[in-house]
């Protein structure tokens, strides 16, 4: 498996496992411009992408993951750590001492899966157009 900088060649992979998890898409605007600022990732996999990572930049100052995702068939097979870990490499690159993530409070594989990563809980949001909470976790990179 090898993790890269997405293109704009990947983004109808990158829509392909949006559908195939059932989830929707994010804008196009929005992946267009992950896509030009070189903050999207894929994980590919015998020449398939398998999976994808992308962030922003949380009061334009601090990265936080945006979204991960993965193939149902590959999930629990190392893609998502594989992901981070990329990130996380080129966020030390450009001198970044953490970063954040988040996800639903009901979400426990999530959970389990940023805690396994070294992410702890550092707070969370309520009233945000969805049923749950919305925690967020912080990942310190030194």
């Amino acid at each position: 498996m090898s993790i890269r900088v997405a293109t704009s060649k990947d983004l109808t992979a990158v829509r392909a496992i949006d559908e195939a998890l059932g989830q929707r898409p994010a804008t196009l605007e929005a992946v267009t411009r992950a896509l030009s600022d070189k903050r999207l990732l894929v994980a590919e996999r015998d020449g398939e992408i398998v999976g994808y990572l992308w962030w922003s930049w949380f009061w334009d100052k601090v990265p936080m993951s945006t979204l991960v995702r993965v193939r149902p068939e590959a999930q629990r097979t190392g893609v998502g750590a594989a992901l981070y870990a990329a990130a996380e490499e080129r966020l030390r690159e450009m001198g970044c001492s953490f970063w954040m993530s988040s996800t639903e409070e009901d979400n426990e594989r999530s959970l389990l899966f940023h805690k396994a990563l070294g992410f702890r809980e550092i707070g969370a949001l309520s009233d945000l157009d969805q049923p749950v909470r919305e925690v967020f976790m912080r990942k310190d990179l030194g």
